[in-house]
């Protein structure tokens, strides 16, 4: 299971495959579950790759929701 600067650095490795900020994956994509996911080994990297681009064909937009 990899650790939490792992998961930042499979996210950075990720965000400069795709042109996108590693930063908005990880608030404007990915949950606090689905870190936890990511970090717990359930989330295969190829899954999480994929979920990016189409995020990023969307135009980016916020999946987290946020309670103030």
């Amino acid at each position: 299971m990899p650790t939490k600067d792992e998961c930042k650095r499979i996210l950075s490795k990720l965000g400069f495959k795709l042109g996108v900020s590693p930063t908005l994956i990880s608030t404007r994509l990915l949950s606090e579950e689905d870190k936890q996911d990511m970090m717990d080994g359930k989330l295969p990297l190829d899954a999480l790759e994929l979920h990016i681009r189409v995020w990023i064909s969307n135009k980016t937009p916020n999946y987290v929701s946020r309670e103030d």
